[in-house]
């Protein structure tokens, strides 16, 4: 009996492979437009998620008799960034505030991916690789838990666009480059609609070396000697919409 069963899973195996062969997608090029949602974080103890938009182009090409292999590239507008709970000094006392970063890129990723289909209406893909990124705009914004004229001239004065060049050092805190690895999974039906999910860590240090170089010095002579600042990366969770044509 146990030999039945045995041959009639292996049986029933063989004709699911069988029959996913059967609709292997077709070589060639095939495009896409999406959009969605990025949940991300400067990869560091301080800082805290923030929610942001992204949308995008994919351009995939399935290789010939790769048995669903494919290659895909894209450009991406994307906001990644993050916030952390900071203490104001404002007239001699400590107020509460928080700093939100919110950094907006031009991304192109680069992936190779494999896709099965069990049936022909039904796909579900992965594929992994490196994206590489420019920082073209967003803003650091100081908030402060308190009102008043004071209070909003110094969040006037720590509100400033991200990337943008100044003589402040304090305000150059983030570079514009940026590069990593991510991988996506998907399913997409009818051969049209799809919905992925996405994570993407970056490889880059991303505070600047004239911010780290100021820090330093500003700690030489502080208890326990100079202090140096940890290395931060962007990380990106993705859930996204997208349309293939």
């Amino acid at each position: 009996m146990k030999k039945i069963i045995f041959v009639a899973l292996a049986m029933a195996m063989f004709a699911g492979n069988a029959k996913a062969l059967e609709f292997e997608p077709a070589e060639g090029f095939t495009y896409m437009g999406l959009f969605g949602m990025n949940i991300s974080k400067l990869q560091n103890s301080n800082y805290d998620s923030k929610v942001g938009a992204l949308m995008g182009a994919r351009v995939d090409y399935v290789l010939p008799k790769a048995h669903g292999t494919y290659l895909t590239a894209g450009l991406d507008w994307t906001m990644k960034g993050g916030k952390t709970d900071v203490v104001a000094l404002l007239d001699g006392d400590d107020e509460d505030a928080t700093i939100k970063y919110a950094l907006h890129y031009f991304e192109v990723p680069i992936r190779v991916g494999f896709r099965y289909n069990p049936i022909e209406e039904l796909g579900f893909y992965g594929e992994f690789g490196p994206y590489f990124a420019i920082g073209v705009g967003g803003k650091h914004k100081l908030s402060i838990d308190e009102d008043g004229p004071e209070v909003r001239e110094m969040e006037d004065d720590y509100t400033f666009k991200a990337f943008k060049n100044s003589d402040n050092v304090e305000k150059l805190t983030f570079q514009r480059w940026d590069a990593g690895i991510g991988f996506r999974i998907g399913a997409e039906y009818n051969q049209h609609y799809n919905l992925m999910f996405g994570c993407d860590w970056g490889l880059t240090d991303m505070y600047r070396d004239s911010l780290r170089d100021a820090y330093y010095e500003a700690t030489k002579f502080t208890f326990g000697g100079p202090k140096r600042l940890p290395k931060v990366h962007n990380f990106n969770f993705s859930i996204t919409f997208g349309y293939r044509f």
